[in-house]
Order: structure tokens, then C-alpha cells, then sequence
């Protein structure tokens, strides 16, 4: 049985480091030649800081890679809150195991989604996030709250979610939006991850059930060597904490 691979927030743009697009075309062309099923769980090219037409013309590559596996069948898109319309709402996959399995990036239920405070920021963001210094003041305020209200805001949101779960009448659910890879034993939850400095975090619907995956920019680096820019990305991935 082919595998499903669930990836989430890339967040792909301008100002992405290059080793973002390496690890991002890695992932996508192993499961080219495995054959294995992806869907790309929102938030993949961003699209606050900057228009999401602006963030894929720095990608080419992974731009038509996804194009050619979706025209394949092999790619299918949900959408995000950085980048709506990217894809539908949400998918429903049937499995084996779990039975059916809800993927959504999970935007839809976070309650901060419709607060004042958050649209302004968002508007904001949206006019003035081509410049480094309102990106920095939003990817700060984000980090303060995530070491501050991490843990509950998780907490939360995981309620939220696997009450969408049952809503759907699923089994399991598979999310992103808050950047926190997860998955535990009797769970109705899990979350993919994102996409890190120096690593791509993913899941896997295997024919036993799920499993969490990392693919690490050493191992994405080994497969095209002699690529002009690997030895600067494997220096940087030598002296990054990720």
C-alpha cells in the first residue's frame, strides 16, 4: 500500500532561506519515485507577507514540481490561512486502520482567527510585510506568545480540533497551523509540523496507521551533491540549532 504524506506551513516566500526549497523539493521528489500520496496541508507558499503569485515566482522549481505531481493525481492542496485558496478546505482520506481520517490545516477553529486584534495585525502584515522589519516585529510577537501561552494555546487548539474530528465523523484528524508536530497513542489528533531551518517535518498514513517523519537538510543535501549552493547549505546547517 502507498503511503500518504502530510506536510504543512512551509510558508515559501521571497525571504525563505534556501535550504527551505531544497528540503521542499527533496520531500516532494521522494515521494515522486516512491509513488507515495501527498497533500500539502495549507500555508505551503506564503501569502500575508507578501502575494502568494510574488512568494511561488521565488520557487520555480518546487512551483512545477507540485503542478506536474498534481496533474499526476499525486498531490492534492488544502489551504491555509497564509495561503486561502491554495485548495479546498479540508479532505477526507479513507484508511485501512484508522478508518477516516480528516486533514485540515486547522485555521478554521482557532478562535485568535476572528479576534480584532489578530485582523488588524493581519492587515497590516498584508501591506506592509515586504518589509523585513514588520516580518520580524510579527514572527517576534508570535514566538513571545508561543514561549508564554504555548502549551495551553496547544492544548486548545487540540480540543478544537478533535471536536471537528467528531463533527466529521472520523476516526483521526491530521492538522498544522501551530507549527507543532504531534502524535499520541489513542489520539484522535496528530499534526504534521512545518517546515523548520534545517528540517521538513511531515506524517505518514502508512498501511498500519500513522507515523511521524523528518526529512534532515543533510540527507536532502546528499542527494544532489553537486549542486552549486550545498556546501554553503550544509555549512549553515553545521552551525544552526534548527
Amino acid at each position: 500500500m502507498p503511503r500518504t504524506l502530510i506536510a504543512s506551513d512551509w510558508h515559501l516566500g521571497h525571504f525563505s532561506a534556501p535550504a527551505a526549497a531544497r528540503l521542499a523539493l527533496c520531500f516532494l521528489e521522494r515521494a515522486r519515485r516512491a509513488g507515495d500520496a501527498v497533500v500539502l496541508n495549507g500555508d505551503i507558499f506564503e501569502g500575508l507577507f507578501e502575494p502568494q503569485v510574488h512568494a511561488q515566482s521565488a520557487h520555480p522549481e518546487v512551483c512545477a514540481l507540485i503542478a506536474a505531481m498534481t496533474a499526476a493525481g499525486q498531490v492534492r492542496r488544502t489551504e491555509g490561512n497564509h495561503d486561502p485558496g491554495a485548495g479546498v478546505p479540508s479532505i477526507i482520506l479513507d484508511h485501512p486502520t484508522l478508518g477516516r481520517v480528516l486533514v485540515a490545516h486547522g485555521h478554521a477553529v482557532d478562535p485568535m482567527q476572528g479576534s480584532a486584534v489578530l485582523n488588524v495585525g493581519d492587515g497590516i502584515s498584508r501591506r506592509f510585510g515586504k518589509f523585513a522589519v514588520v516580518r520580524g516585529a510579527a514572527w517576534l510577537a508570535d514566538a513571545t506568545a508561543r514561549r508564554v501561552a504555548g502549551p495551553s494555546i496547544e492544548r486548545v487548539f487540540r480540543t478544537l480540533c478533535t471536536a471537528a474530528v467528531e463533527r466529521e465523523r472520523c476516526a483521526f484528524g491530521v492538522f498544522g497551523h501551530v507549527h507543532r508536530q504531534f502524535l499520541g497513542a489513542g489520539q484522535r489528533y496528530a499534526n504534521a509540523g512545518h517546515l523548520r531551518r534545517t528540517r521538513l517535518e511531515f506524517l505518514a498514513l502508512t498501511e498500519t496507521g500513522a507515523e511521524l517523519g523528518r526529512l534532515e537538510l543533510a540527507d536532502a543535501l546528499a542527494e544532489r551533491p553537486d549542486a552549486p549552493d550545498s556546501y554553503a547549505l550544509l555549512e549553515e546547517s553545521a552551525c544552526s540549532t534548527g
